[in-house]
């Protein structure tokens, strides 16, 4: 690949981060972090890396669930067919992550903010229903002390009071 493509992709790629009023840091050649802040999914690190052949997106989701895995995967695969540019995956820890992968050739300041977009939208819309199926016995004991301390319900714990939980609409 002609190093003007990937010099117009890093181009592309950093004026979109700057448009979108993105705080970034190059933390490698061609590899750049950044945070998105979701409604309830509240941080969501991104670490964008420009290949020679393609732009690769990787974002944490949630670390190894305690629980509920074969509910919490089969809902993340079958999520998976309809994501698009976004896909979730495990990696070699055993966490959940968010990846997306294009051609350094399509790379644009949309496609950029698309990737993103997408990022922000299918973290914050399945997030909620990981955490109660994959973390219920550590929320149940939080909404219990919570309670015993006089505190309001944490809304992530409780799918009644989370408007955002579950727009697939499925509980």
């Amino acid at each position: 690949m002609p190093a003007q493509d990937r010099a117009g992709a890093r181009s592309a790629l950093l004026a979109a981060l700057t448009g979108a009023g993105l705080e970034f840091d190059e933390v490698g050649d061609h590899r750049w972090t950044t945070m998105l802040s979701g409604e309830w999914k509240r941080t969501i690190p991104v670490l964008l890396e420009l290949g020679d052949r393609r732009l690769e997106l990787t974002s944490l989701f949630t670390g190894v669930l305690d629980e509920g895995h074969e509910e919490v995967y089969r809902f993340l695969l079958e999520r998976n067919q309809r994501s698009g540019l976004i896909h979730f995956a495990l990696d070699d820890a055993g966490d959940i992550v968010l990846t997306g992968t294009v051609p350094i050739a399509a790379v644009d300041e949309t496609l950029v903010g698309e990737l993103l977009g997408r990022l922000l939208e299918t973290a914050d819309d399945t997030f909620n229903r990981v955490l109660r199926t994959g973390f219920a016995t550590y929320l149940g004991a939080e909404q219990r002390w919570r309670e015993g301390a006089g505190l309001p319900a944490n809304p992530v714990g409780d799918p009644e009071t989370d408007p955002a939980g579950d727009r697939d609409g499925r509980h």
